[in-house]
């Protein structure tokens, strides 16, 4: 009986929340039409350049077989930090090259095909969660900070963060896979399939971004980030900061965009600390591949959590020795 209640006072909250983010809009639309239009480019200059070439390769790889081949060269590896089989350095290595969401949706085309059982992949699904350095050092360090070695603290901070959770729970239990990696494949209509796949992810991921981006935008403009800043504030987090951090929770990179123009101590930790979590945006772009894989989410979300804390501890004592 109470599960019923909370299901429908949830319903009629969302409802709610949804309904008064449609008059927003509609009483405002040349304020959130502009909104829109910022995130699309963002995701256009800042995304789309280096998600879509590696969305295609990795699917390429992935559906002509050739995961086989990269996975016995990772097996001794990945065995000996993780207990995870070979498949998961090859989906760390594509995570760490490309960023969010390759690593996600590659795992989920690893999982559909049997390379990984669902208990692997949930396991895995936390060191195939990261960015990329073209955005890490191109886009937030050299676009934002106009720094490169900043660029250079908040890559290292996050993939530490990373690795160093992949090893900290190398005893969590998982069930393996079947070991089945499908053999090369003709390449009838591969090309297609795979550019095909590659241009509808990018453009839901630049969907989710244009979205969030708005959304973001709104709650900012209505107050309704007000207090969480507040918060950081009486903290001792300056005004400009606090601000940028409680967007960037929405979306990731406006937040990050802020976080830079304030430039201040706490700007950097915080960007590692977004960059690692993701954001509501980018953790629901990634949802959607993991839920098809079978992840647990109660179990990557807490995790997600915990690295971004470490990665702007890190961050933050590199702030300090470096800068």
């Amino acid at each position: 009986m109470k599960t019923h209640i909370l299901h429908k006072i949830s319903r009629t909250a969302l409802f709610l929340f949804l309904f008064l983010l449609l008059l927003v809009f509609s009483c405002f639309p040349a304020r959130y039409m502009r909104a829109c239009l910022d995130g699309i480019t963002l995701w256009a200059t800042c995304v789309l350049p280096s998600t879509l070439p590696f969305l295609f390769l990795t699917g390429l790889f992935t559906r002509l077989g050739y995961v086989r081949r990269l996975s016995k060269g990772c097996a001794p590896l990945t065995s000996a930090l993780f207990r995870l089989p070979g498949v998961s350095g090859y989906c760390l290595f594509m995570s760490f090259l490309s960023g969010y969401p390759v690593g996600a949706k590659t795992l989920s085309d690893l999982t559909q095909i049997g390379a990984a059982s669902p208990s692997e992949a949930t396991k895995m699904s936390v060191l195939c969660s990261s960015s990329g350095p073209l955005f890490i050092l191109g886009s937030v360090g050299m676009g934002m900070f106009s720094d490169g070695k900043i660029g250079l603290i908040l890559l290292a901070s996050h993939f530490a963060a990373i690795l160093l959770s992949g090893i900290a729970l190398r005893f969590y239990k998982t069930s393996p896979a079947a070991g089945y990696l499908p053999a090369l494949k003709r390449a009838d209509n591969v090309l297609y399939d795979c550019i095909y796949s590659s241009v509808i992810s990018v453009l839901c991921v630049g969907g989710f971004i244009a979205v969030f981006y708005t959304l973001a935008v709104m709650l900012n403009d209505w107050q309704v980030l007000t207090p969480f800043s507040a918060l950081l504030s009486a903290l001792g987090v300056p005004e400009d900061g606090a601000q940028g951090f409680a967007r960037g929770l929405v979306e990731m990179t406006g937040g990050c965009r802020v976080l830079a123009a304030a430039k201040t101590l706490f700007s950097v930790a915080a960007c590692a600390f977004l960059i690692t979590f993701g954001g509501v945006s980018i953790l629901f772009q990634q949802i959607v591949y993991l839920k098809k894989a079978g992840v647990k989410l109660r179990f990557f979300l807490p995790v997600k959590l915990l690295q971004a804390f470490l990665a702007a501890a890190i961050a933050f004592f590199l702030t300090l020795l470096f800068l």
